[in-house]
C-alpha cells in the first residue's frame, strides 16, 4: 500500500528527478548542473547537482543564493545553444568582495552544465538507478571539443558495458569519449520504520525533505492513525509474520524499531539482527534495550553490536514526537554522511555566514 496523499516535496536526488520528470512531461529540455571542482570555502562540493529549465533554477543550490543569478544566466545560454558548457565562479579576490557577489567566502566553484532533452540517455540512467535503488557512476569529458559528453554505469553492475552514453548535446552516442571527470551519485537512503507513534509523521517529513525513502510496518489500527497523511512511501499493514515475508529480499539502509510495544520490538530486533542494514535504531531507555538484548541469543547480539543505536537519536534535548524525530533524523544524517562530515560542516558554516 502506498500513501500518496502527501504534500511534502522531496529533496535530494529523488526530488531533482521528480522535477526533471515534470519538465520532460512538458516535452521541454532541462539543464543539469554538476559541481566538478572547488577550492577554498564553497557551499557545495564536487558531485553536487542542480536542475534548471529555460526559466531558471528548479532544484538545488550552489551557494546561499548569491551565485544563483549568474548560474541561471549561464544555464539559459546552454538551454538556447543545446550544448554543454563549463562555468566557473570565483569569489576569492578582493575585487569580488567589493564589486562582485560581496559574500567574502573566498572560494572557487566550477560546474558542468549539461542539456537534458526529453529521453536523454543520462536522464534515463538516473531514473533507472533510482528505480533499482542503486548508485550511478558518471564519467564526463571536460575538454573544449566535447564538454559534457560521457557515460554512466550502475554501481554493482556485473557488466562493464555502460548503461548509457551521450554527446555534448546530451543525446545518445554510440561511443564513449575520453573522460577526465568521474563522480558517483549514491542511491537515496531507504528507511524502514517498525511501528507508528507521535514521532512518525515528523520523521517521515524530514526523511522526504532529505530525499530519503521511508516505509512503515504497522498493522495496529490505533497506532496506524499516527501515520495518517504522513510522508510514508509504503505502508505494510500486515501482522509481523506476513510482513516479514513481504520484506524478504528488500534492501534498507536503516531500520528503526518504534513499536512502543516490548514483544514487537523484541521480535523485530531479532529480524533486524539477521539482516544487513548498517543502522538499527531502538526507541526507549537503556534499561529496556538491555532487557530486549537479554532475550536474544549470543549470535544475534553479536550481529547487532556495531549497528545498534539504542537509545536511538542524538541527545539534542526536548520532549515529544517532533523532538524525538529531529534527534533520530540528526543521527541518521550523521550516519549517512560520515565520510564527508567535515565538508558538510564547512558548507553549513558557509550557509550561516
Amino acid at each position: 500500500m502506498t500513501i500518496s496523499d502527501v504534500n511534502a516535496a522531496a529533496g535530494g536526488l529523488r526530488g531533482l528527478l521528480d522535477v526533471l520528470w515534470r519538465i520532460h512531461a512538458r516535452n521541454e529540455t532541462a539543464v543539469l548542473g554538476i559541481v566538478t571542482a572547488t577550492q577554498g570555502s564553497t557551499y557545495q562540493k564536487p558531485g553536487a547537482l542542480v536542475l534548471l529549465d529555460g526559466k531558471g533554477l528548479r532544484h538545488g543550490v550552489i551557494s546561499g543564493g548569491c551565485l544563483e543569478p549568474a548560474l541561471e544566466d549561464a544555464s539559459r545560454e546552454v538551454h538556447k545553444s543545446g550544448r554543454a558548457a563549463i562555468v566557473e565562479f570565483d569569489t576569492r579576490s578582493d575585487e569580488d568582495l567589493l564589486f562582485g557577489s560581496g559574500i567574502g567566502c573566498r572560494g572557487h566553484v566550477a560546474l558542468l552544465l549539461l542539456p537534458l532533452p526529453p529521453q536523454a540517455p543520462l536522464a534515463r540512467a538516473l531514473f533507472a538507478a533510482l528505480d533499482r535503488g542503486v548508485g550511478l557512476h558518471l564519467s564526463f569529458a571536460l575538454d573544449a571539443a566535447a564538454p559534457g559528453a560521457g557515460n554512466a554505469g550502475f554501481v554493482g553492475a556485473a557488466s562493464p558495458e555502460p548503461a548509457a552514453r551521450w554527446d555534448s548535446e546530451g543525446r545518445a552516442s554510440p561511443t564513449s569519449p575520453v573522460t577526465s571527470l568521474s563522480i558517483t551519485i549514491p542511491a537515496p537512503p531507504r528507511l524502514l520504520l517498525f511501528g507508528a507513534g507521535p514521532e512518525t509523521a515528523p520523521l517521515a517529513l524530514i526523511a522526504r525533505r532529505q530525499g530519503w525513502f521511508a516505509d512503515l510496518v504497522e498493522h495496529r489500527g490505533r497506532w496506524a492513525a499516527f501515520a495518517k497523511d504522513a510522508a510514508i512511501d509504503r505502508l505494510i499493514d500486515q501482522p509481523p509474520a506476513v510482513a516479514a515475508a513481504a520484506l524478504a529480499g528488500e534492501r534498507y539502509d536503516a531500520m528503526l524499531l518504534m513499536n512502543h510495544n516490548y514483544s514487537l520490538d523484541r521480535d523485530w530486533l531479532r529480524f533486524c539482527a539477521a539482516g544487513e542494514a548498517g543502522y538499527i535504531g531502538l526507541l526507549g531507555p537503556a534499561a529496556r534495550r538491555d532487557a530486549l538484548l537479554g532475550e536474544l541469543d549470543e549470535a544475534a547480539r553479536a550481529r547487532l553490536a556495531s549497528r545498534l543505536r539504542a537509545p536511538v537519536g542524538l541527545d539534542l534535548g526536548g520532549h515529544g514526537g517532533e523532538a524525538v524525530a529531529l534527534a533520530i533524523a540528526a543521527q541518521l544524517q550523521q550516519h549517512f554522511c560520515a565520510p564527508v562530515r567535515g565538508g558538510a560542516a564547512a558548507a553549513a558554516a558557509d550557509a550561516r555566514a
